[in-house]
């Protein structure tokens, strides 16, 4: 209890990760956790040097996501139950000391401008999986700005609540390194990925 207190009285709390992008310069992953009621909410923001366009078909087509996403094991799309909604199970080999985790996630897409992809968990659309922990509830959001550059500005928020044992001020205390290490790696490959390679994934994706 005395560390749980001390770790959510330090929020809002900031975290830089240097990653490699424009022209080889440092750019940093910011990270900023804020207190919230249940899970805080972990802020991060990176510049990628790709356009919106090719930064969404990233986020968005299965075969890239298998590509960049770290930890990831396994991604299916479930169903779209609108146009600008894909439903999705995801499952992570998790670092210690949290397991394997699954989750099953709603992604709207709205068009803006900025387009944004919201994120919902879904924790009961499809059965439990053995060896995994159903992560019980999460939300977030994906932004994406165009900056005069034609670079892109990548905005992301979650709030997870992970289940099991894990105690909620670990998770999101962990939760800022995961997401400096999830924009970095989106970084480095939507900045040297030519989208046209998974093409044929597109029957798969939200992406039309």
């Amino acid at each position: 209890m005395f560390y749980g207190n001390l770790f959510r009285a330090m929020a809002p709390v900031l975290l830089a990760i240097p990653a490699f992008g424009l022209s080889d310069y440092a750019v940093a992953v910011e990270v900023e956790r804020v207190a919230r009621q249940g899970p805080d909410e972990i802020h991060a923001t990176v510049l990628v040097s790709a356009p919106v366009r090719q930064v969404l078909t990233v986020l968005e087509e299965p075969c890239h996501l298998r590509r960049w996403v770290p930890k990831l094991q396994s991604l299916k799309i479930l169903a779209r139950p609108q146009e600008n909604q894909t439903l999705v199970y995801m499952a992570t080999d998790s670092a210690w000391p949290m397991s394997p985790r699954d989750s099953v996630t709603l992604f709207t897409r709205h068009q803006g401008p900025p387009i944004t992809l919201e994120m919902e968990s879904r924790p009961n659309a499809v059965p439990e999986k053995a060896g995994y922990q159903r992560i019980p509830f999460s939300e977030g959001r994906w932004t994406l700005h165009t900056e005069l550059s034609g670079a892109t500005r990548v905005d992301y928020l979650q709030r997870v609540e992970p289940g099991g044992q894990m105690p909620q001020w670990l998770s999101d205390r962990l939760g800022m390194t995961h997401a400096a290490e999830l924009l970095g790696a989106l970084q480095d490959y939507a900045g040297a990925t030519d989208t046209s390679d998974c093409s044929g994934d597109r029957h798969n994706s939200s992406v039309q």
